[in-house]
């Protein structure tokens, strides 16, 4: 699952008019790497009263009972699980994401795992399909969703967060069916760069 992306390089401008979105938060931050274990403001686009770009949490639930409740959501789940907040979507900006993969190493019984960095190819930015949630103190949260993986996904995990291009993304702020946003109804054009080579020399099976 994804815990951790980079908005860094985002232009906000672009995603403002991409999505025909206005501001309503004058304290927007790009952080750049992104965790989501760290409590951290991030650009949300979210389609409430309007379309706005505003400040948002990573994770639906303000007090989760384990540390990754609520950062990612089964988008297959979203009519069932999810219904209370199925309508309420939104979208991240972001330049990429990162994947570990599970690898045998020979001679030891535990798996390592190679962090990859996932960019669509020939873009600069995407949008990162997600839900929110309010917070009893006023503060949004949200849970990006997955779907099934596309062939280069696959190689490194079983699961795929939702990225979308303009396009697309305001097709899901507008709450069209989100069987169009899943695979394979719907393939992002990515490419992946393993970071962690150095792991990899002659330790595999």
């Amino acid at each position: 699952m994804c815990y951790n992306f980079n908005n860094k390089g985002v232009n906000l401008k672009k995603a403002l008019k991409d999505l025909d979105a206005k501001v309503s938060d004058d304290t927007l931050t790009l952080n750049g790497d992104i965790s989501a274990f760290a409590k951290q403001p991030i650009p949300a686009i979210i389609n409430y009263k309007g379309i706005v770009m505003l400040n948002a949490l990573w994770g639906t639930k303000e007090k989760p009972d384990a540390p990754t409740k609520g950062k990612n959501l089964k988008s297959e789940n979203t009519n069932t699980l999810y219904n209370s907040i199925e309508k309420n979507r939104c979208l991240i900006p972001a330049t990429s994401y990162f994947e570990h993969k599970t690898i045998s190493v020979v001679g030891r019984k535990t798996k390592a795992k190679l962090k990859h960095e996932l960019f669509w190819k020939n873009k600069e930015q995407f949008y990162i399909a997600a839900l929110f949630d309010t917070y009893e103190n006023g503060d949004l949260g949200f849970g990006l969703l997955t779907t099934l993986p596309n062939p280069i996904q696959a190689e490194i995990h079983n699961r795929m967060i939702i990225t979308l291009d303009a396009k697309k993304g305001k097709e899901f702020l507008l709450q069209n069916p989100i069987e169009e946003f899943q695979f394979p109804e719907y393939s992002p054009n990515l490419e992946a760069i393993n970071l962690e080579e150095i792991k990899k020399p002659n330790t595999l099976f």
